[in-house]
This record gives structure tokens, C-alpha cells and sequence, in this order.
């Protein structure tokens, strides 16, 4: 299982998904580098079937809003298992990190 790389503020422990500069809810000026377990639940999902020009070609494809166990709210792609439809509060990990993103799977 890979671990999620995210972002937490050293002072309040406020985690982000993207690297900062200074913490965007205490304003510390500390954010370090935290391996998250990589562990999620569905929050929300689409289907994209008509895609922006960068990912033509991948369509049908699914977008999803992930709860990780941690706290942190991301969006990601997500795939799922031949035979399976995805539900709300469905289990999701994290799979790796994309060009334009982190990728999860349900589980």
C-alpha cells in the first residue's frame, strides 16, 4: 500500500494536499511533508464523459471526493474494480500520484 504524501502545519497540524508556503489557518510559517495513511472513504464521485481537451481520449473516466482517515478532504481519480459501482461511503486507497493528480481505487 503506498502512503499519501500531504502537507501539515507544524504549530495548529492543519493538513493540506498541495505544499505552502505558510499555513493558510494560523498563518505558521512551517508546513513539513507528512506521509498519510493512504486510506479513504467516498465522499462524492462523478463520471466524466465529455472531457477537457488534456484528457481526451480517457473518457469515460471518474472523479471523486475522498474522506481520508486522517481528516483531509482531496479530489482524485478513481477507479473502479470491473463488476463494481461505486456508492457513497464506499473504502477507497491511494493508488500514486499523476501528472494532474493522485489517483485512488475503491477497495
Amino acid at each position: 500500500m503506498a502512503s499519501f504524501e500531504a502537507f501539515a502545519c507544524d504549530a495548529c497540524k492543519g493538513l493540506f494536499a498541495r505544499p505552502q508556503s505558510a499555513c493558510r489557518r494560523c498563518g505558521a510559517p512551517t508546513v513539513l511533508s507528512v506521509n498519510l495513511s493512504g486510506r479513504g472513504t467516498l465522499a462524492s464521485f462523478t463520471t466524466i464523459r465529455v472531457a477537457p481537451t488534456a484528457f481526451q481520449g480517457q473518457e469515460p473516466y471518474d472523479i471523486a471526493v475522498i474522506d481520508l482517515d486522517e481528516g483531509l478532504r482531496i479530489t482524485a481519480r478513481l477507479t473502479v474494480p470491473e463488476g463494481r459501482e461505486a456508492g457513497i461511503g464506499d473504502p477507497a486507497i491511494f493508488e500514486e500520484m499523476r501528472p494532474y493528480g493522485p489517483a485512488f481505487r475503491l477497495i
